[in-house]
């Protein structure tokens, strides 16, 4: 079973809360776990999607350059890595106007895109229309449960594309572990045992493809320590970060991936479901 790859490619400070104006005073330390990352997808023989934040595109346009020689997926991650629903429609609008301003010159076209924290939900449905305008052809921002941050609890699991705007929507991949909507990734694949971890994954692939996400900062153990985050952030920010690139190996090892574009033409279901 084939199962996607995706990176949420951003720097250590840009996902934990810190305002887009605090940015500039902390020290950019993308490349060191993106070189990490890269280093095993290349030896794995696996390309990946990888949703691109616009601000990693204006400082580092080397690595947008490399992700592309590579044949990896370029999805977009929006600008300033900002929770959807703190945004109205013509916010919204501006950060996707910014962030294809920024990938064209590279020769690329977005096909996909991943919300900060998928954090599409009830209170930002209408964003899923603002992506079918803007040419998207699909989505992966959905977190198809609880996550106390957002999620639309029973919401649909597999691919599947929307009625209104014939959108494929790709819901993160979730399970159910003593009560808790784990995904496939992130914070989760850190926090669980390996043999956890991958035995839920298996039991997944026996009906259908998953969708694994990181981001790079967790193959940078060494990076930051931000004691004043409140302790729902920091905790999982930066918990079993030294084991990330053992686990991540093994997974490699064990599992077949391919970038989420790659993935989608592949599912032969394809009925539409309409939410409200």
């Amino acid at each position: 079973m084939m199962n996607a790859f995706t990176v949420d490619l951003e720097d250590w400070y840009h996902g934990i809360g810190l305002p887009l104006r605090e940015w500039p005073k902390y020290e950019k330390r993308l490349s060191k776990g993106f070189d990490r990352l890269l280093e095993l997808l290349d030896r794995s023989h696996v390309r990946a999607t990888f949703y691109v934040l616009g601000k990693v595109i204006e400082e580092h346009p080397a690595i947008i350059r490399q992700l592309i020689s590579g044949g990896h997926e370029i999805g977009c991650h929006s600008y300033s890595h900002t929770e959807l629903f703190k945004l109205n429609r013509l916010q919204f609008r501006d950060e996707l106007e910014k962030c294809e301003s920024l990938i064209a010159p590279f020769g690329v076209r977005y096909q996909g895109f991943r919300a900060p924290y998928f954090s599409i939900d009830r209170n930002s449905w209408w964003a899923i229309d603002e992506l079918y305008k803007f040419n998207y052809t699909y989505d992966s921002s959905i977190y198809p449960g609880d996550n106390k941050r957002t999620g639309i609890t029973g919401f649909r699991k597999d691919i599947h594309q929307l009625e209104d705007s014939k959108l494929w929507e790709a819901p993160m991949t979730t399970f159910r572990f003593f009560g808790f909507d784990v995904a496939t990734g992130g914070a989760y694949f850190r926090i669980l045992p390996y043999m956890i971890f991958s035995a839920r994954l298996k039991a997944i692939n026996k009906t259908g493809p998953g969708i694994f996400y990181i981001h790079p900062w967790e193959l940078d153990d060494t990076h930051p320590y931000l004691s004043f985050l409140e302790t729902r952030r920091r905790i999982p920010h930066y918990f079993n970060l030294s084991k990330t690139y053992a686990k991540l190996e093994r997974l490699l090892g064990d599992f077949q991936f391919c970038p989420l574009n790659e993935l989608i033409p592949t599912i032969k279901s394809k009925p539409d479901v309409k939410y409200n």
